[in-house]
């Protein structure tokens, strides 16, 4: 029965802001183990504001969400904790400037995790062979590129071996060259079998990664939907006018 359990569950989550801004307005989602869930929507739809919501960047104010069937927003709960289990990559990279491509890499796991630095330097030099960044371990962040940045990024978040990545624009800051590499990453581990939220404006990246598309706006999910019916057919008036705004590439999902 324990794989019924969805990996992450938000049930009614009400955000509200000091100002009376209501940021999620009773927002409900269960999303399974190794799924994909691309969020898309208009700019201050509550996108980024439902990622930060799951490790506990933003606390709500109503509703709940749980993790592999445990509530986390009850009073006592170890943020940190829950971080380890559920990574974060930001559209900013926040790289340590002062620290090299491994420093960086070592911090959290060595400091948070107390992993061995030697277990830790072997994960490392793994993951950066995989996001193709081998030979750049003892470089500082400002020798790299910004999709360079990104992926040591992405590459520090699974440091921890979270059980979910969460994704925030992770390229809007990019070069349009730059993206491609990044995508690249993801679709990898996409086909892996990470459990990942992505908020993205990439559509046509939602549409080749996305198991399942979220379009939110004003605070709400409109509409849930697999990507070959979200992109040809939005049942919602505002998802088709949000789509009506784009202009499409051909692309394959990462299934095929």
């Amino acid at each position: 029965m324990g794989a019924l359990v969805p990996t992450v569950s938000l049930k009614d989550v009400v955000k509200t802001y000091s100002n009376g801004h209501e940021a999620l307005r009773g927002v409900s989602l269960d999303v399974s183990r190794s799924e994909v869930v691309g969020i898309v929507g208009p700019s201050g739809c509550g996108k980024s504001t439902l990622l930060r919501t799951v490790n506990g960047l933003e606390p709500i104010q109503g509703g709940s969400i749980a993790l592999d069937g445990e509530i986390i927003t009850v009073p006592g709960t170890s943020w940190p904790a829950i971080r380890a289990k559920v990574g974060m990559v930001f559209q900013k990279y926040d790289l340590f400037p002062h620290l090299t491509v491994m420093g960086n890499l070592l911090l959290a796991p060595t400091k948070v995790a107390k992993v061995s630095k030697a277990e830790a330097r072997s994960r490392a030099l793994a993951l950066l062979e995989r996001v193709g960044l081998a030979d750049r371990a003892d470089d500082l962040p400002r020798q790299l590129s910004g999709g360079q940045q990104q992926r040591v990024a992405i590459v520090r978040a699974l440091m921890m071996e979270p059980e979910v990545l969460l994704l925030d624009e992770i390229t809007a800051s990019l070069d349009p060259e730059m993206v491609r590499e990044v995508l690249d990453v993801v679709l990898g581990l996409a086909r892996d079998g990470m459990t990942m939220l992505i908020v993205t404006h990439e559509m046509d990246f939602a549409r080749a990664i996305a198991d399942r598309i979220i379009f939110m706006d004003e605070g709400k999910i409109v509409e849930v939907a697999p990507p070959s019916r979200f992109f040809t057919a939005p049942e919602s008036p505002r998802a088709q006018q949000f789509l009506n705004t784009f202009t499409f590439q051909e692309v394959h999902h990462h299934d095929e």
